[in-house]
């Protein structure tokens, strides 16, 4: 049958048969080398850099395509590399061969490797094969599937590298109503790095230089030597354009988190707008949160701004911020209110700069209230550095106060810290007297927070005062590591006199507490009120004091005492007993001399010149065996123990009436030695004296044997 009786349908169907193989066998007869150096030489024309093509290959079935291999691209000044792949394979449509072109519907690129870096003049490298230029190609591009298989990129900003690996990318009708991307691979930053994805919607305008993804996903995993399980997302819809590059990511939002160490650190933000240009960054209202949590503490803050605005090139303003910070533990609490300019410079540092503060702190050991902060200063976080700065300036607790702080390394922190308040008052905040006390002295004491406390600072504070304690001039010197707290100097005005010394606090082992102390001048009544519960000595004097104790808990640190203990006073008195008048008395009254009881007034004291003393402590006890008492009217001196951890004392005296007092019924004792003892509870102890040497210088003939030994007992009310 001839061909041109065929119906019109087989016709055209042989017609493309006969092409096909026609073009089959006209394949051997394309000289591809030439073809491969025409293509390489065009492209270099067109773009404006060395272009060159290691391999071509043409293929008809199953579908036409056009294979690449071994292509390398230059920078612009043809001499460095820009650009190279393995391989590229571009599949063509039979219907637009046939009529005479190429049209390109899908491509698949291997082995891509390629840097990007900003130019000087703030353009990027790559800028120039983006510009448009006259269509001379007779190929159209209008692909279905675009993959990306093993494909690297650097990014470059001066001596910075972050390094893309092990990218594939799968894009689905790319420039179609419903196209969509997939991107896998991993990311390399100079400090960090992990694995990322990408999900999105995809419409590309490649004659516009814009995409849109709708419902963009980012999602990167974190690993670093000290961060672990790091998590990032970054969702939104994302617009992006060319020449000049810029992006507006609207409906933004961002979750991170990580574990550093025992602390899980959490943050999140929300924008209805976050844009990129060639200004900077900026955003419209802007609302985040964030968060470090261990086991024993947590820290929580918002932060709400207006409106961030670019400064320069990786810095964003805003004029007005407020961040709230919140910390809780098991013990306290404190949160703070911030109103400050807010400075964020290349998304690692912060830096509130002149802001001001409203606060409150609160703690179990003051539970009657919280104590108020209103400062001004100037903080600065910096996450790159892993470092925290802040001075301050205002009042606390209505108390005018300057602060100094410093934080290094968030694993292992090192802090430096200058604090000088005029007057803090606590009394206030203590519990009310007929509450139980705040810690059981049994209880074991925590110091758990020494075991990594790396810090070095001083204190200053004018008067501090807490119940009925009162301390004025405090400085101190704070070193802590390795296990140890170490105050040196330790300084004050304390109980009218002046306090210097050391204090160390060793918890390496078993928690071991020593003091060495010089306090002058002091009043010792108040002192041993507040310290033993004594108030039965008063006096003007001195105590040197170097000791050292258990600290695991306040019994233990009562009854572990050991060291040594100096005391001198001067013109002082012993509360409880009149030791002259009673002397006086006894000596007009021998009746009472038979070993009665005589109540003891608790408003009569015995006065003396001066007192010294050394106690040797060991295990709670404080033994003395040089006491010296020189009083207008006699001299005492004794030996003795005060058994600290049970509040007892137990002390032989030994009175001898001195001379030439002027007064008769004393001056008959002369060298008479008069035992006393003093026995019982430190807070009411009783004094009981041996009248036998008294009955016997009194009543006896000269040079007559002592008789039976009476003595007399005297115990305060």
């Amino acid at each position: 049958m001839p061909l041109h009786q065929l119906p019109r349908g087989l016709r055209r169907l042989f017609y493309t048969v006969v092409a096909i193989l026609a073009l089959v066998a006209a394949i051997p007869l394309v000289d591809l080398t030439t073809l491969r150096q025409h293509l390489a030489a065009e492209a270099s024309e067109s773009l404006g850099r060395h272009v060159q093509i290691g391999a071509l290959r043409l293929s008809l079935l199953p579908s036409p395509n056009v294979t690449l291999e071994g292509v390398a691209m230059s920078e612009q000044d043809g001499r460095s590399l820009f650009a190279q792949f393995s391989s590229a394979r571009f599949s063509l449509g039979w219907n637009s061969l046939l009529q005479g072109r190429a049209e390109v519907v899908d491509a698949r690129v291997e082995g891509l490797r390629l840097a990007v870096f900003p130019l000087a003049d703030g353009r990027l490298n790559c800028d120039d094969l983006l510009a448009e230029r006259p269509k001379k190609s007779r190929i159209d591009w209008h692909p279905t599937r675009i993959d990306l298989v093993g494909a690297a990129l650097d990014w470059r900003d001066n001596d910075r590298i972050t390094r893309f690996t092990k990218l594939d990318l799968h894009a689905l009708d790319p420039e179609g109503e419903t196209g969509a991307v997939t991107v896998l691979g991993n990311v390399a930053a100079p400090e960090w790095g992990g694995g990322l994805r990408i999900d999105s919607g995809l419409r590309l305008d490649r004659n516009k230089l814009t995409a849109r993804l709708k419902g963009f996903k980012l999602g990167i995993n974190v690993e670093t030597q000290e961060w672990h399980d790091g998590r990032f997302a970054l969702n939104g819809d994302l617009n992006l354009a060319g020449l000049p590059w810029r992006s507006v990511l609207a409906n933004a939002t961002a979750q991170a988190s990580m574990q550093h160490g025992d602390q899980r650190w959490q943050a999140g933000f929300k924008t209805p707008e976050l844009r990129l240009g060639e200004a900077g960054m900026s955003t419209g209202q802007l609302e985040a949160e964030f968060g470090i949590k261990s086991s024993s503490r947590e820290l929580a803050g918002q932060l709400k701004v207006e409106k961030l605005a670019a400064e320069t090139r990786g810095t964003l303003l805003a004029d007005a911020a407020r961040v709230r910070l919140q910390l809780l533990d098991d013990h306290q609490n404190a949160q703070l209110d911030f109103e400050s300019p807010l400075r964020i410079e290349g998304w690692s540092k912060l830096v509130l700069q002149g802001f001001e503060l409203t606060g409150a702190y609160r703690n179990k050991a003051l539970p009657r209230g919280a104590i108020k902060l209103e400062l001004g200063g100037r903080a600065a976080l910096d996450l790159e550095r892993e470092r925290f700065d802040w001075e301050s300036r205002g009042q606390l607790d209505d108390a005018p106060v300057t602060a100094q702080f410093s934080l290094e390394d968030f694993v292992s922190p090192k802090y430096a810290f200058g604090f000088d308040l005029a007057r803090l008052d606590l009394t206030p905040y203590l519990p009310v007297a007929d509450s139980e006390p705040l810690l059981d002295p049994a209880q074991q004491l925590d110091w758990r927070w020494l075991e990594r406390l790396n810090a070095r600072g001083d204190i200053r504070l004018g008067e501090l005062d807490i119940g009925r304690y009162r301390v004025f001039n405090l400085q101190a010197h704070l070193e802590a590591a390795k296990k140890k707290l170490v105050l040196e100097p330790l300084a004050a005005d304390i109980y009218g006199g002046q306090l210097k010394g050391k204090l160390l606090l060793d918890v390496s082992k078993t928690p071991h507490l020593q003091l060495t102390q010089t306090l002058a001048g002091m009043e010792i009544a108040a002192l041993l009120s507040d310290a033993v519960g004594l108030e039965r000595l008063s006096g003007h004097g001195n105590l040197n004091v170097d000791v050292n104790t258990s600290a695991q808990s306040l019994n233990d640190m009562r009854q572990g005492l050991s060291g040594r203990v100096d005391l001198t006073l001067t013109r002082g008195t012993v509360s409880g007993l009149d030791l002259g008048d009673m002397l006086r008395d006894l000596r007009s009254n021998l009746a009472k001399l038979t070993g009665d009881i005589l109540p003891a007034d608790t408003t009569r004291r015995t006065r003396f010149s001066d007192l010294s003393a050394r106690f040797v402590l060991k295990d709670g006890i404080a033994e003395s065996r040089d006491l010296q008492v020189r009083a207008p009217y006699f001299k005492l001196s004794g030996t003795g123990h005060v058994d600290l951890g049970r509040g007892e004392v137990d002390y032989q005296m030994n009175a001898v009436v001195a001379g030439g007092t002027g007064v008769p019924e004393l001056d008959a004792l002369r060298g008479v030695n008069i035992p006393i003892q003093l026995t019982g509870p430190l807070a009411s102890p009783t004094y009981r004296i041996d009248t036998s040497a008294l009955r016997d210088k009194l009543v006896s003939p000269p040079n007559a044997p002592a008789t039976g030994t009476k003595a007399t007992s005297t115990k305060p009310r």
